[in-house]
Parts: C-alpha cells; sequence; structure tokens
C-alpha cells in the first residue's frame, strides 16, 4: 500500500505512449507522466501497483551516507571506500584501496564530488568516442552536466548532455545511456528503428538494454542522489 503521504506530481504528455513513474532524488517527490488518452483513476491505479517500488526507492533516498571518511561511493558501477588522509598533500586520489582525500575533513564531501567530476570529464568523452566511431555517427558537441532530472539528452543540432553521475554507473549502464542519445543522431524517437539501432549496439543487445534499464530503474534515483 503507497503511503498517504507520498507526493505524486502528475504530467500529461502528448508524446507519452504509457505510464511513467520517475522519483525527484532531492525532494522525493513521485513524478506520474500519463499520455493523454489515459485517465488519472487509471494512473492512480498504476501508481499503487508500484507501490512497494515507491516505498523502497523512497527507502533508499533517506538511507544515502554522506560523502565521509569510511563511506562509500560508486566509480563504474564499484563501491569505492572514501579514506580521509588529513596529513597528505597529494589533494585526491584513486588506488586500489580506495579514494583518497587530503586537507581537512570539512572539505571531504566537496573534494570528493570535485573529483568524480574531474574523472566523469576524462572517461565518458572517451567513451562517448568510442561508440560514435562503431557507430558512425558523430555529435556536433559534449556537453557533461550537474543535473538530476535525466542521464542524456540529444538535440536536433547533434547536441549531446550527459549527466557527469554516469561515471558511477555500471559501465554496461553508461555503454547504453551513450548509444541510446548517439542512436537520436539517426533516428530523432523512439521509433522500432530506433531501438532497433540501439539495440545492435548494446553489448547483450535486446537482453543488455533491458538489463541497463533496469539497473536504472532500480538504482538510478539513489545515485543521482549520492553525490
Amino acid at each position: 500500500m503507497l503511503p498517504p503521504t507520498v507526493p505524486l506530481i502528475w504530467k500529461r504528455s502528448k508524446r507519452a505512449k504509457r505510464i511513467t513513474l520517475r522519483i525527484e532524488p532531492v525532494r522525493g517527490d513521485v513524478i506520474v507522466t500519463l499520455p493523454d488518452h489515459i485517465s488519472r483513476d487509471r494512473a492512480l491505479a498504476f501508481v499503487h501497483q508500484q507501490a512497494e517500488w515507491i516505498t523502497k526507492t523512497l527507502a533508499d533516498l533517506q538511507a544515502t551516507p554522506e560523502l565521509t571518511d569510511g563511506s562509500k561511493v560508486m566509480i563504474e558501477g564499484q563501491s569505492v571506500p572514501i579514506l580521509h588522509e588529513p596529513e597528505a598533500r597529494r589533494g585526491t586520489w584513486l588506488d586500489e584501496k580506495g579514494l583518497h582525500v587530503s586537507g581537512e575533513a570539512s572539505h571531504t564531501a566537496r573534494r570528493v564530488r570535485d573529483f568524480l567530476q574531474l574523472l566523469a570529464q576524462e572517461r565518458l568523452p572517451r567513451t562517448l568516442a568510442l561508440h560514435s566511431e562503431k557507430m558512425n555517427l558523430h555529435p556536433t558537441r559534449l556537453d557533461l552536466r550537474d543535473v538530476r532530472t535525466r542521464w542524456g539528452s540529444c538535440t536536433r543540432a547533434g547536441r549531446i548532455m550527459l549527466s557527469w553521475r554516469l561515471l558511477m554507473a555500471p559501465t554496461n549502464v553508461c555503454d547504453y545511456v551513450i548509444i541510446h542519445e548517439l542512436a537520436h543522431l539517426q533516428h530523432f524517437n523512439h521509433g522500432p528503428q530506433f531501438w532497433a539501432l540501439v539495440d545492435h549496439f548494446v553489448p547483450n543487445g535486446h537482453r543488455g538494454r533491458l538489463a541497463a534499464e533496469r539497473w536504472l530503474r532500480e538504482n538510478g534515483t539513489a545515485l543521482l542522489r549520492a553525490a
């Protein structure tokens, strides 16, 4: 049963083909997007069917640890311990033991976040370039942004935006999001040809895509909130 205090935000979309749910990672709102032809009552019934997932996701939000000494952060799907090194003079560095952070403890969270963003700027464009060559689809520009509402987007002008937090997701999930956005350079829609192109390039094809989508549904909200 869905708790009565859960905030629901309703959004109508002419482009939507089915009801979708998304948890806003900062406030914890449940955003319900529904096509014009579906009634509010039918959508509400769908929301109640997803009560277990909603309750679990909201609980995970509240349990998200701070980026402090002894806590962990995800990097390419791996849980990496944060190790505060107050006497060190190396800034922030990653090795087989974990993510080391020097300086005052009060600056640890900011330094971890800064390091992750710099690592994303190094690794995500490289991954995009790899898939771009394989697909022979080349964006006009790549922007990495600090967004919590979507993992990626593509404009008609060929500009791709990715959330830097993709760095934290497993590599197969990151690959899927990037391939998805690159595919929009050829098919600016979500029609059958678009999905066929995505499935052709995603590792393990259709099954790989479904696995990546499932991972994002189950873990994406907590990941967006993690840093």
